[in-house]
């Protein structure tokens, strides 16, 4: 169904050259973000440096992947797709390539930064395509676009394990793959950004706080669940399996973003999101069953996958002439929201016990839920249209 599905989405020579470079750079955006944990040993030994130290150089990522992620509604507008999507494919190339070679822990986290920068553009640029090149088959393109990037994520660490203590050719593979989207992307047609007033964007405060919300607590309710994931579980079923289990709730997720774009004919993106956060918070309650607890993360984890990306296309509906000034904003929203939401979650579970934990993540994931629900009443006429004038 999937391959059916893909020779559908890729029935032009430009869309085929867009599904290749979109899907090389997730999967390498993937890996590059998902090895840099995994790595933390191999950079201790090789650079000497303590475990308050290492962990540095993912500061240093998603500082510069925030960055331009802030940036990239105005650099859209001065320089157009191509630039950006080649300028942060070599930067993120040459990131990946410093980080393998440096000889010092100085040029170690600057190669960071740098691949950040880069991570960033191809992130935000690489998905804004998608849902304008894709269309009415946006909700399907995006969210295999985002399932590469979930294999990326699970194939990073593997990679790092199978290579320890030696993580150099790991990091060079990614420039690798970075460097053949670059190409392609430097290959494929791509349209010119659309230049809307300030007044315009004013205009629609209401639904873009709306989306904004629900960006927010969604990475964090995922990043949440998949950080204590293990903490909860560990008790339970050792440390080992604990993990084990973590994993699972990635490989849900991608398969979750891979069912999506199989029925995303039949449903439109709002009312996919809406059915997939009321899945995923009733998961998140049943984990509060102990022996249930595992499956229970992995149904939520499957529930999740469609969010992030069918709302970019839920976006793209609401806001047809505006996207690509609105959706810098709700995905730089979403990368504040660990930041925000990983203390508050850490000091309820001092609080309140590590047995606790999933009342904490269900209480997170209600709070997705709600905003889902309210931001699915407040655009309901809207986003029931393919194209159209923006609302507000």
């Amino acid at each position: 169904m999937i391959g059916r599905m893909l020779r559908g989405l890729v029935d032009t020579r430009e869309r085929r050259l867009l599904f290749a470079a979109g899907a090389l750079g997730f999967l390498a955006i993937g890996a590059l973000q998902a090895m840099y944990g995994p790595a933390f040993p191999a950079f201790r030994g090789r650079y000497g440096i303590g475990v308050g130290e290492v962990g540095a150089i993912v500061s240093a990522h998603f500082l510069g992947s925030f960055a331009t992620i802030a940036a990239s509604g105005v650099l859209l507008v001065r320089f157009g797709y191509r630039p950006l999507l080649v300028v942060g494919a070599a930067a993120m190339a040459a990131g990946a390539v410093g980080v393998a070679a440096s000889p010092v822990w100085g040029i170690a986290l600057a190669s960071a930064l740098l691949g950040g920068l880069g991570f960033g553009l191809l992130d935000v640029v690489t998905n804004l395509l998608f849902a304008r090149g894709f269309g009415s088959r946006a909700t399907a393109a995006l969210n295999l676009l985002n399932a590469a990037f979930g294999l990326g994520a699970m194939a990073g660490p593997v990679l790092i394990g199978l290579l320890a203590p030696h993580p150099a050719p790991a990091f060079l593979l990614v420039a690798l793959l970075t460097a053949v989207a670059g190409a392609f992307a430097w290959l494929t047609p791509m349209p010119r950004p659309l230049a809307v007033p300030a007044a315009a964007l004013r205009a629609a405060r209401a639904p873009l706080l709306g989306f904004i919300v629900v960006y927010f607590l969604y990475v964090s309710s995922e990043v949440g669940v998949a950080s204590w994931e293990p903490t909860y579980l560990a008790p339970l079923v050792g440390d080992a399996r604990a993990a084990f289990y973590t994993g699972l709730y990635w490989g849900a997720l991608s398969l979750g973003r891979l069912v999506a774009a199989a029925v995303s004919d039949r449903m439109g993106p709002s009312t996919m999101v809406l059915a997939a956060a009321l899945l995923a918070l009733a998961g998140s309650w049943i984990a509060g069953i102990a022996p249930l607890a595992p499956f229970a993360y992995a149904w939520v984890g499957f529930a999740f996958g469609p969010i992030f990306p069918t709302t970019l296309a839920w976006l793209q509906r609401v806001f047809p002439q505006r996207a690509e000034q609105v959706t810098p904003i709700v995905i730089a929203a979403a990368s504040l929201g660990p930041v925000v939401a990983a203390p508050a979650v850490g000091w309820a579970v001092a609080w309140a016990g590590t047995g606790r934990l999933p009342v904490v993540l269900g209480l997170l994931v209600l709070a997705l839920t709600t905003a889902v629900a309210v931001l699915w009443r407040g655009t309901l006429a809207s986003s029931r249209q393919p194209v159209g004038e923006d609302v507000g």
